[in-house]
């Protein structure tokens, strides 16, 4: 950990006509928290589409695993959070950022935008060979039209499910699709290694603290 915190993760599947009440959920827990000490920011994402695997994805970041794991001590935090419900699961873990993309040239930077996620699933002791694979198509990306910046963060735990989590920011749902469907990206998507299961999906910003 740096002097640039750290970054929570949490990657949750669940049914599209629960999303709702688990958004309501978050807002009530994170409310808790979000003055204790060591607290940056935190932001809830919903998925833009139903047939994306991951409904939400929460970023938060904080000045380390310590403070969160004080702030969680609140037995506000912990009465709220014994309510979780069953129908999520939820697939959370600490990362350090592994790389970085951003640029003012392409992107508006003009109204909220759209968050891209992709989680990748992968053995932790590989992910040094998929890195070279994802540097590439990141930087082809980057200067695609309404591109706005990339941060590709890496677990700190090896048992973590999502060893590596991409997250980008584009002007628009069309700005993404017409850049990832440019054929110098989907020739080296194609020789994305196998090891290496994503999962992609669109999303938006629905609460923020």
């Amino acid at each position: 950990m740096t002097d640039d915190g750290i970054t929570l993760i949490d990657a949750w599947e669940l049914p599209e006509d629960r999303i709702d009440e688990s958004i309501a959920r978050w807002r009530e827990r994170v409310g808790l928290i979000h003055a204790a000490p060591g607290f940056r920011d935190a932001r809830l994402h919903r998925r833009l589409f139903p047939e994306s695997r991951l409904g939400l994805v929460n970023v938060a970041h904080w000045d380390s695993i310590e403070a969160r794991d004080e702030a969680l001590a609140n037995p506000s935090f912990t009465n709220s959070a014994a309510t979780a419900a069953s129908y999520a699961t939820v697939h959370g873990g600490w990362y350090e950022v592994a790389a970085e993309f951003r640029t003012v040239r392409n992107g508006t930077g003009e109204g909220p935008g759209i968050t891209f996620v992709n989680a990748f699933e992968l053995p932790a002791k590989r992910i040094d060979e998929c890195l070279p694979h994802w540097l590439g198509r990141a930087e082809l990306m980057s200067k695609a039209p309404g591109f706005r910046n990339s941060r590709l963060h890496r677990a700190v735990d090896p048992d973590t499910r999502f060893q590596l989590v991409n997250i980008a920011h584009w002007d628009s749902p069309d700005a993404w699709r017409t850049a990832a469907g440019d054929p110098r990206f989907q020739q080296r998507l194609s020789t994305s290694p196998g090891f290496a299961i994503a999962n992609p999906g669109l999303f938006r910003v629905v609460v923020e603290f």
